[in-house]
């Protein structure tokens, strides 16, 4: 696959295109085949503010091409992790920004179009991030469609270690819950700054779920906020971004809340300007812990179910 950026002065844009080459060997031509004919599908129907927009495709003997219009402020990986980070910190506004609208494009693939589309890859490099910090889920070439109520049996697992939820990877069971358990991973990610899964940290703290799991039911939530945010989030804002993550990421399927859901759960109540990105960073004073309902210290989820977000 080749990735290429195109300047087309006649439109004044920059388009992105992906090449799919199947003149190779016919295991993986076979597999190139079925991601562009997945990516097709999948997005070629579907319009939304917050999905990569696909503007068409061309097909010639053994050559796929895929034509998308080009988001050029990095990704959320760049961003929390990378390259991007050195222009400045994400703001904690600017990241929930980021994530409401990767809420908002997951729940209109789950809820608003038939057949639904299951992404199976929501991680932070596939989020990219235009100038207005507005997200665009991208790569549907794991994507699944179903139909209403509908579930898949996947005879190979797909996706990223660390998003992939577990009755998905345990037993190949495949329906929208298994995006809405990637998408908690991913917000705790953005709240935390930290990979999913990270071997140089100590052995306590290298599965991030499980870490944050603990560290909530040991009234120790001040302390995994991002340290490079330096306006810290209230604590309300705080409680709200996870216990909305740990209701997503509930080991019982049927108790995850649809993306719709998540959506209501995550909108601000008093929308003000946003400042997205601030270079210096300066010490600031801890908040005090506190409490989410239904998680027990130690971080064993008790009735995550009935718990609602303030």
């Amino acid at each position: 696959m080749c990735v290429i950026a195109v300047q087309v002065s006649s439109l004044k844009v920059v388009i992105l295109i992906i090449v799919f080459s199947l003149s190779c060997a016919m295991a993986s031509r076979g597999q190139a085949e079925r991601e562009f004919r997945v990516e097709v599908e999948a997005i070629g129907h579907v319009r939304h503010k917050n999905l990569v927009r696909l503007l068409g495709y061309c097909v010639e003997g053994t050559q796929r091409m895929l034509v998308y219009e080009y988001v050029n402020n990095g990704n959320l990986e760049q961003w929390l992790h990378g390259a991007m980070g050195q222009k400045g910190s994400l703001t904690w506004d600017a990241r929930m920004k980021i994530i409401l609208g990767i809420a908002k494009a997951l729940a209109y693939l789950h809820e608003a179009v038939e057949p639904k589309v299951v992404h199976r890859d929501i991680k932070s490099s596939n989020i990219l991030v235009d100038e207005d910090f507005n997200a665009k889920v991208s790569d549907f070439g794991l994507a699944k469609l179903l139909g209403a109520g509908k579930s898949h049996i996947a005879t190979q697992v797909m996706g990223t270690f660390g998003y992939v939820a577990p009755e998905y990877a345990n037993t190949g069971l495949l329906n929208e819950t298994s995006d809405i358990y990637s998408f908690g991973v991913l917000l705790f990610e953005v709240i935390t700054g930290r990979d999913p899964v990270d071997y140089r940290r100590p052995p306590d703290e290298i599965n991030l779920v499980e870490w944050l799991k603990w560290m909530i039911g040991n009234r120790r939530s001040e302390e995994v906020v991002d340290p490079r945010i330096v306006i810290r989030p209230s604590t309300k804002a705080l409680k709200k971004a996870l216990l909305t993550a740990l209701r997503c990421v509930d080991p019982d399927s049927e108790k995850r809340p649809t993306m719709g859901r998540v959506v209501q759960m995550l909108e601000p109540h008093n929308p003000r300007p946003l400042e997205h990105c601030i270079k210096v960073t300066q010490d600031k004073p801890r908040e005090r812990g506190f409490t989410i309902p239904g998680l027990r210290q130690g971080g064993q989820t008790e009735c995550s179910a009935g718990v609602v977000a303030p």
